[in-house]
């Protein structure tokens, strides 16, 4: 088949959570034998996939007909979107019927990031639903969400992939806990950050780290957390994500509404034990492992005594059980399902 990927991808400046489950399942798709590619506004540093000139993200709504035209000259079997590129699904579909077209829902709008902005996106998904064929979430939380919050209701939940691979084990881990993602305040970056600071006046042998880009960047760079201990690390690319998450004991993520982010699992597949909200919409694949933590903390107090007793508490993954968390994470796995979605119900 020949499926086709509208999306974001991983450029020198940018590598979100969409960006790499774009190029992932691209190259899950490639992986079982099917034809792929990838329509973005960018070009790739990692792939070459097809770029359409439109200069903002902003712009992809009203340019929707170059977007249609590429769809066209790929001739797709199956088109998979995501973000701003599902808003041109009524163009997309006039200019090339001869596809099924599948809406991705990374998750749901958070109205801490700003009420209407919330409101506009999730009006956006309820639109575009209505020509999609089909409309797939990442988890359960996020199918549970959009379908009793936002009046959305998904076809399927298909867990996300990973596309790091299941190395040697580190035995140093110089790093005690890790945080990779975007700055934002939903993603409860202060929070963590806050506790960061705590734990390390209480003991300064621990070494602590954040990594990621987004609004809150100056924090770190010249403003509330410059010169309190914690290792600032910046934007990470793909090599570097599975060198530093192979270097720390635990990765934290604290957001309580997490609908499935793809670094739970790259940091299992790097050996790392995991310390998140027992809310998070990754917890299915950390059911009655030893090496999950669950820190339900409402505030930075709570969460740096929760650490301070978390920290003795690291459980060496064995080879084994990474192997099997990163066969499962494939995303030749994932790009099955999404075939199967429309294979089975043609």
């Amino acid at each position: 088949m020949r499926v086709l990927i509208l999306g974001p991808v991983i450029t020198s400046k940018t590598s979100g959570g969409v960006a790499v489950f774009d190029e992932g399942l691209y190259k899950g798709f490639l992986s079982i034998g099917d034809e792929a590619n990838v329509i973005s506004i960018e070009k790739s540093s990692s792939i070459d996939n097809l770029v359409v000139n439109i200069k903002k993200p902003k712009m992809i709504p009203i340019s929707k007909r170059k977007i249609a035209k590429k769809i066209k000259e790929f001739k797709p079997d199956i088109v998979i979107s995501s973000l701003q590129y599902s808003l041109g699904i009524n163009v997309y579909k006039k200019m090339w019927s001869n596809a099924k077209y599948i809406q991705v829902l990374h998750g749901f709008p958070c109205p801490i990031n700003g009420i209407f902005k919330s409101w506009i996106i999730n009006k956006t998904a309820k639109y575009c639903k209505k020509y999609f064929d089909y409309t797939v979430t990442v988890s359960f939380l996020s199918f549970a969400i959009n379908k009793k919050i936002n009046k959305i209701t998904c076809d399927k939940v298909i867990q996300n992939g990973c596309m790091l691979d299941c190395s040697k084990a580190e035995s140093d881990r110089p790093y005690d806990f890790i945080y990779i993602g975007r700055l934002f305040r939903d993603k409860e970056v202060e929070m963590i950050s806050d506790s960061f600071v705590k734990i390390k006046s209480i003991d300064p042998s621990l070494r602590l780290a954040v990594a990621g880009y987004g609004e809150m960047l100056p924090w770190f760079t010249q403003g509330k957390y410059k010169n309190t201990g914690i290792e600032f690390l910046g934007k990470l690319d793909q090599i570097q994500v599975k060198h530093y998450l192979e270097q720390s004991k635990f990765f934290i993520s604290m957001n309580p509404l997490e609908p499935f982010g793809i670094v739970f699992g790259e940091a299992v597949v790097s050996g790392c034990n995991v310390v998140t909200q027992s809310s998070s919409g990754c917890l299915p694949l950390f059911i009655g492992k030893n090496y999950f933590h669950s820190a339900d903390c409402i505030d930075s107090d709570e969460l740096s005594k929760k650490l301070l007793s978390i920290k003795q508490q690291f459980v060496e993954i064995s080879q084994d059980e990474r192997k099997k968390f990163a066969d499962y994470m494939s995303f030749d796995r994932v790009a099955k399902e999404y075939k199967d979605l429309v294979c089975k119900k043609n």
